[in-house]
């Protein structure tokens, strides 16, 4: 388990983004299975949040993203959440990155 002790205080801006960003009515794990192959950077989990709610939102996010101990893989949660053609779609989206880096 991280220590959150030690990460700074967000920002008021920072804050704004992520409730601009991140549906906070949909789990975090769902959120990932929807949308982690659109991450290619995260950062959001550096911050503490004056929200105790949006703080664990954005915490167990990052410790999905970030494949932190105790947490389902992104397939386990695809398989969860995400009928077998919304799977086939991102796992057609993420051969294409693999192949062409640069044009995404």
């Amino acid at each position: 388990m991280r220590d959150l002790t030690d990460l700074p205080i967000a920002d008021p801006g920072r804050e704004a983004d992520a409730r601009r960003i991140f549906p906070f009515d949909m789990s975090p794990d769902e959120y990932a299975a929807r949308h982690a192959h659109e991450w290619y950077c995260f950062s959001f989990d550096d911050y503490r949040y004056a929200d105790p709610a949006m703080e664990r939102w954005i915490q167990r996010l990052g410790d999905i993203l970030f494949r932190r101990e105790g947490t389902p893989s992104l397939n386990e949660l695809r398989a969860r959440y995400l009928t077998a053609d919304e799977r086939r779609a991102i796992e057609k989206r993420e051969e294409e990155e693999a192949a062409d880096p640069e044009g995404f």
